[in-house]
């Protein structure tokens, strides 16, 4: 890659005259309301397949977008190109959409500019030093890791990174420019012993390098994939389950989810009409916070370029605060939380989850009889909140103890009996730039053996 294309992420203001000309051009042809928005972007991408290197890719992107709003419509369009000629001509094809796109009576307007109070950090000039070599000697040694737990395990997985700027002008008012970095690896291990059969998967990802440990993923899934072997049957009934913390953050995550402010409106979310009531025990409280230094999903505005809020969605126990894009927040008549997407989309940040005082070791300790899922979701559907799903990577739990894996097992319940049988959340937990995800134990789950 040249320097000019670096100079380009690192200066991205250069190219806020385009989207202002392509806001004011939309504005004389008709538009009541228009954001415009250049990204630009550079992907490293290492891909594992069967233990060995697949592939190595390193790219170049930007893209130009513009969004146009006529009488309550809407229209969108995007190109790869920012040359004049191309920026207006796609101006003009976005309005002819919107001129025939049937209006939407609940659009009000776009979100008018605001000066956020903090601004994250989430650009690490480290990374842009990276390149396609490091990537693979990253890749190359968790295969190398994995190999020396067990030689025959099978890895699959991949190395990525990526370094981005966006610049956006809307016809409220808003001008921002922004940059932000991102490392990431994900490793999938299978080891093979006659008939038994053990896998496990994990992951890492931060904004700043030295909050990345590229290497030892291959090590611990081999190690966790080899004590997933020889699973055993369970017994169907009611059992306490324990979910580590990548599954417990899947639940939490699933949960604000939920809170969507247009899936509520739209009586689609598992939260319509709970607003205030409780939904989960006084232990749990779940805020999200997009303004972390260094988050895996923080930044000051959101894809709109309303100002990101702090929002407690559940408030011990008690579900007190949906998320909201422009749409919605008008719509309510309320105040915007910046979780907007530019597809008119809501989606939340980095989760705080209030901690317990008992470690996961504890909570596991105090359990009689029960189940550990260390990775896996309970997929709850979010509109009616009926579970029924495989627990893959779970280990039984006996007299406080993890005693062996489990195979061919199902959980099945409602999402609302789930939350309210939660005792305990741990006080220690898997740290993620941005996200704290303890564990988290469940009285009076209903279990089976799949078939049954």
């Amino acid at each position: 890659m040249s320097l000019s294309k670096f100079s380009e992420i690192e200066t991205p203001r250069q190219f806020l005259p385009i989207v202002q000309m392509a806001v004011e051009r939309a504005k004389r042809r008709g538009a009541q309301f228009a954001d415009a928005v250049i990204s630009l972007g550079r992907d490293i991408s290492v891909m594992v397949d069967k233990s060995s290197i697949k592939s190595s890719q390193s790219g170049w992107e930007r893209s130009f977008s513009i969004r146009v709003f006529v009488d309550g419509g809407m229209g969108f369009a995007s190109t790869n190109g920012l040359e004049t000629h191309v920026v207006e001509t796609l101006v003009d094809r976005a309005i002819a959409q919107a001129r025939i796109a049937t209006p939407d009576p609940n659009f009000v307007a776009l979100p008018s500019p605001e000066v956020a109070p903090y601004v994250p950090t989430v650009f690490d000039p480290q990374v842009l030093t990276l390149g396609p070599e490091d990537a693979i000697r990253w890749a190359s040694e968790n295969i190398r890791e994995a190999k020396g737990v067990y030689p025959e395990v099978i890895v699959s997985g991949d190395v990525g990174v990526r370094v981005s700027s966006r610049v956006m002008a809307s016809s409220t008012g808003i001008m921002l420019d922004r940059k932000s970095t991102s490392v990431y690896s994900g490793f999938f291990c299978i080891v093979k012993e006659d008939d038994a059969v053990g896998s496990f998967a994990d992951h890492a990802g931060a904004r700043f390098l030295c909050d990345f440990v590229p290497t030892g993923l291959g090590r611990k899934a081999t190690t966790r994939a080899m004590a997933y072997r020889h699973a055993r049957k369970i017994q169907t009934g009611k059992t306490t389950l324990v979910l580590g913390p990548m599954a417990a953050h899947g639940l939490f995550a699933g949960l604000v989810h939920a809170a969507n402010a247009e899936s509520i409106q739209r009586n689609r979310s598992i939260f319509t009409g709970k607003m205030g009531e409780s939904i989960a025990p006084e232990l749990l409280t779940i805020t999200d916070n997009g303004i972390i230094d260094q988050g895996l999903n923080s930044a000051a505005y959101d894809g709109e370029g309303a100002v990101k809020k702090i929002v407690t969605v559940i408030d011990r126990g008690r579900f007190v605060n949906p998320l909201h894009n422009s749409y919605s927040a008008f719509k309510a008549g309320v105040a915007n939380t910046g979780h907007g997407t530019r597809t008119r989309g809501i989606s939340h940040s980095n989760l705080e989850i209030e901690l317990g005082d008992k470690t996961e070791a504890q909570l596991i300790a105090e359990v009689k009889d029960g189940i550990y899922l260390e990775i896996g979701s309970l997929d709850p559907d979010l509109t009616s909140g009926d579970i029924s799903t495989h627990l893959d990577f779970a280990f039984k739990i006996e007299n406080g103890e993890l005693a062996y894996p489990v195979t061919n097992t199902m959980v099945g319940g409602n999402l609302h009996e789930v939350l309210m049988n939660i005792d305990a959340i741990s006080s220690d937990y898997r740290y993620e730039p941005g996200n704290k995800m303890p564990s988290v134990r469940i009285r009076d789950v209903q279990v089976s053996s799949a078939g049954e």
